[in-house]
């Protein structure tokens, strides 16, 4: 999988949980929005390197409130 994800770079294919985005376009968890989760890396192209990023309020997280969530992916 991790070939596929990034080429065979293990530094580049990671899960964050929590904590702060350190996103490349602009910063998704800003406001009232929390990183619940930031993807580097993908297994469709691996010669597109993408992060994806959830975010949501701290509310809709603890209640699990999934559908309340935003998704953004960065290229």
């Amino acid at each position: 999988m991790r070939k596929e994800a990034a080429g065979g770079a293990s530094h580049g294919v990671a899960v964050q949980l929590g904590g702060h985005s350190s996103p490349w376009q602009s910063p998704p968890d800003e406001g009232d929005l929390v990183l619940l989760a930031q993807i580097h890396g993908q297994s469709i192209d691996r010669h597109v390197y993408t992060q994806t990023l959830i975010v949501g309020t701290r509310e809709d997280i603890a209640a699990r409130r999934y559908n309340a969530l935003e998704f953004e992916q960065q290229v």
